[in-house]
Formats: C-alpha cells, sequence, structure tokens
C-alpha cells in the first residue's frame, strides 16, 4: 500500500512539475500563480488590518467599562445568535471553534462529538455572520423550492403518462396505423 501511496505522490508531483516548468505555458502559469498569491497576500493584510483596528476600538470600549463591546453593543447582547458581528467577533468565534474541534479531537467519543460540533457551530457563524434565524429562513426557502421541484415533476409525469395512454389508444383503435407500423 505504501508503494502505491509513493508511486501516486511521485506521479503528482511529476505532473506538477511538468505543468510548472512547461517550456512553452511555464513562464505564464508560474506569473498567473504569483499574482495570485500576492493578491491574496493584500487580501489577508487588510483582512489583519480591518481586524486589528476593530479589536483596538472594542479595546478603548473595555477601557471606558462597557463589556457589551465584546459582543457588538447592548443591542447584540439581547440575542447574540442573530449574526452581525464585527470583525474582531467573527475572528474571536473562527479562532474559538476551531480550537475547540482541534481540541475535540483529542478527546474521547462522547466529549469529542460535542466539542467537534460546538467548534464546527461557532467557526460556521463567524465565517458566514449569518444569524439563526437567517439560517432556518434559508432552510425553510429551500424547502419551499423542493416542494416546487416536487410539483413540476409530477406534473411532467402526469402529462407523459396521458400523452402515451393517448398515443397507445389510437394506435390500438385503428388497424390501419397498426399495420402501417409493423411494417416499417
Amino acid at each position: 500500500m505504501e508503494r502505491a501511496i509513493s508511486l501516486l505522490a511521485g506521479v503528482g508531483i511529476g505532473a506538477g512539475l511538468m505543468y510548472i516548468l512547461d517550456p512553452q505555458l511555464g513562464r505564464r502559469r508560474r506569473a498567473l500563480a504569483r499574482d495570485k498569491m500576492v493578491r491574496l497576500a493584500h487580501e489577508a493584510e487588510e483582512a489583519a488590518a480591518v481586524v486589528a483596528k476593530d479589536m483596538s476600538n472594542r479595546i478603548q470600549g473595555l477601557k471606558s467599562g462597557d463589556l457589551s463591546v465584546l459582543v457588538g453593543g447592548k443591542r447584540a447582547l439581547q440575542n447574540p445568535l442573530r449574526g452581525g458581528w464585527s470583525p474582531a467577533g467573527r475572528a474571536l468565534l473562527v479562532g474559538t471553534g476551531t480550537g475547540l474541534f482541534v481540541y475535540g479531537l483529542t478527546q474521547h467519543a462522547p466529549t469529542a462529538c460535542v466539542l467537534g460540533t460546538l467548534g464546527c457551530m461557532l467557526a460556521a457563524e463567524g465565517f458566514t455572520n449569518a444569524g439563526i434565524d437567517d439560517i432556518a429562513c434559508a432552510a425553510n426557502k429551500l424547502a419551499e423550492k423542493a416542494k416546487d421541484a416536487v410539483n413540476v415533476a409530477s406534473d411532467v409525469a402526469r402529462d407523459v403518462a396521458s400523452t402515451a395512454k393517448s398515443t397507445v389508444t389510437n394506435l390500438s383503435g385503428d388497424g390501419k396505423r397498426k399495420t402501417a407500423i409493423a411494417n416499417a
């Protein structure tokens, strides 16, 4: 098994090197890859700057004694699972969720399942920034679309069945058509 994995890894590395070091298109591919990496680095730098600025503003709020800035203000304390988190809050949610998930991987069965699920939930909340109500509405919309698709499919099946029935009736009612079809 290890030999097969080594062979596949070698084939993959060789194909990747051929793709990048191709004498005709390799220079273009390397330039595109470099440009994408530079763009991703700039986006990551901008995101880190936004999170740092938001964190510094929240720290100023904490210094003034307002603990509600940790979750996004006094209105956010009333319903913390409504979405609309600040960039710093989202970063904390993703970090905490990822940490819980990884810690859950080191635990035994029931604890691992609970910690992993909780970690995934927190990380998903941080990544999507959608509240529980938004997720429930999306599920309802998906169910309605599925119901509409089933109705359309049943209508199409009913139309096909009635067309097939009328075709069979027409063929069996007229002896000349049967003979013509049988000779064809």
